[in-house]
């Protein structure tokens, strides 16, 4: 009998180790259910997103069946055949060069397309978005300037830089001596400060004193709606400075708008501004040929750490700094200059009172606003001179943000004005 108990007694063994591994089993398979609900209910959540986006986009396609909703810019195009009954023939520019069969579009008739006639077309269906007038050439004329050196105040050492770089090369003898020596100069100069320092001041002085023309335009103005067209303009650009009767400085401020660093993302218009920026570092290698070796590229930034590496491999940087107190106060002499001052004016002491962050702009501001004060509070305007109260007063005012303009520029992309005061 003893065999049979021990018989007995694996049966229940065995029984129980057989009933706790289905257990096992059972809860596994019920985690992975579980596990696979979660996850369908994961990716149920994810798509509910693209599907969002895409009944956006149908909405946006009712309010305007032929436009594009992209924010790339658009291809432009020319009629070159009139409507067949079928469809318009149209020539596009840009890389998608080529010769596409398009719609009429909604809204329009097949007589508003004549052979000539210029369109706008969606990048991505070729569809006609709209009728566009002709383009023209960009037209670029030299300003006229009477800014001097000695209207800028602070920046000694930046103005002898470009002396012995850029002034060596628009002054006719040093250049002739340059070019016998066969030296090589740098023909494209990049001024890193904020906005404020003075760097249009800068190259516009620089203009005037060595009787050079001044071609200048803010890179945003170079970011075009038609793919192809900023790079047009950047050429046009150059030809007029090569064109042009004396030694031409080309001054393209806010140049990261155009020479961000390349990414491949080619959406919102990064296509468009690359183009326009192969261009540019065309033009500049150009100008190291015998018909280029009078003109001289100046560009300005406040952000030299989004640019291209290369746009900055072909310049040579100069950094425009805020002024120190040594140089507040010679901008506060410059700004001065001809205002009557009452005997209790200090212009040290107002220099030690203006913030680290303030730039010559802002200084100017003080000055003007002091002034004004002064003319407020007397009561004969022939007599009216400027007093340390009134420079005072000024100071408080625009620390305050009562006058000027927001001092962390760094901190947004606000445009500033075209005057940049040293």
């Amino acid at each position: 009998m003893g065999w049979l108990t021990r018989l007995k007694n694996l049966f229940v063994q065995l029984y129980q180790r057989v009933k706790q591994m289905s257990e096992e089993n059972s809860e596994v398979e019920d985690k992975k259910e579980k596990n696979q609900k979660q996850k369908s209910q994961g990716k149920k959540q994810r798509v509910q997103f693209p599907q969002y986006f895409q009944t956006q986009q149908k909405q946006k396609q009712k309010a305007n069946p032929n436009g594009t909703n992209l924010k790339t810019p658009v291809l432009r195009g020319v009629v070159i055949s009139e409507y067949d009954g079928e469809r318009l023939w149209v020539e596009a520019s840009g890389n998608m060069k080529g010769r596409y069969g398009v719609e009429i579009p909604k809204g329009h008739s097949p007589s508003d397309f004549s052979a000539g006639t210029e369109v706008a077309l969606d990048p991505n269906s070729f569809k006609v978005t709209d009728i566009v007038g002709k383009s023209k050439d960009a037209d670029f004329t030299p300003i006229d300037t009477e800014v001097t050196f000695q209207d800028i105040g602070g920046l000694d050492h930046i103005i002898e830089g470009l002396k012995s770089n850029v002034g060596a090369q628009l002054d006719s003898d040093k250049r002739q001596k340059i070019n016998e020596w066969g030296m090589d100069f740098d023909k494209s100069i990049l001024l890193i400060g904020k906005p404020g320092t003075g760097k249009t001041h800068l190259v516009k002085a620089l203009s005037n004193e060595y009787n050079a023309n001044m071609f200048m335009i803010n890179g945003p103005q170079l970011v075009e709606k038609f793919i192809g067209e900023g790079a047009k303009k950047v050429k046009r650009l150059y030809e007029q400075a090569r064109a042009s009767d004396k030694p031409a400085i080309i001054f393209i401020d806010e140049i990261d708008a155009i020479a961000k660093k390349r990414l491949d993302d080619r959406r919102h218009g990064g296509e468009e501004v690359e183009r326009t920026m192969s261009q540019l570092l065309s033009e500049l290698d150009g100008l190291d040929t015998e018909k280029g070796s009078d003109i001289i590229s100046i560009f300005a930034t406040n952000k030299p750490d989004v640019m291209d590496p290369a746009l900055l491999n072909r310049c040579s940087a100069l950094e425009v700094p805020v002024p120190d107190q040594d140089a507040k106060k010679e901008i506060l002499q410059v700004h001065t200059r001809l205002i009557e001052l009452e005997n209790d004016v200090d212009l040290n002491l107002i220099a030690s009172e203006l913030d680290d962050d303030f730039t010559g702009r802002d200084i100017k501001q003080i000055v003007k606003q002091a002034a004004i004060n002064a003319l407020d509070r007397s009561n004969h305007i022939s007599d009216a001179t400027v007093g340390m109260t009134d420079f005072q007063e000024a100071v408080q005012d625009l620390k305050e943000g009562n006058i000027g303009v927001e001092k962390d520029f760094l901190a947004g992309e606000e445009l500033h004005p075209e005057e940049m005061f040293a």
